[in-house]
């Protein structure tokens, strides 16, 4: 999860601002802070909102290697 709330960092400040965001999709500037805090988890939904706003898709993609939980 830790990439996506990067890669949402990087596209909040490549297309625009945290506080513009914010604003038009009409959340707190410090809720949205703190939803995109390092080491948190947003939600699907939030996620998804962030990136439909900016023009951004989700799409789930099969992985080439399966990775073992120890």
């Amino acid at each position: 999860m830790e990439d996506v709330v990067e890669t949402l960092w990087r596209l909040i400040q490549e297309e625009s601002s945290v506080r513009r965001v914010a604003m038009e999709l009409e959340v707190d500037r410090a809720s949205l802070y703190r939803s995109l805090k390092k080491g948190t988890h947003p939600r699907i939904d939030t996620v998804v909102k962030i990136l439909d706003h900016l023009g951004y898709e989700l799409q789930v993609v099969k992985a080439k290697k399966k990775t073992k939980k120890a």
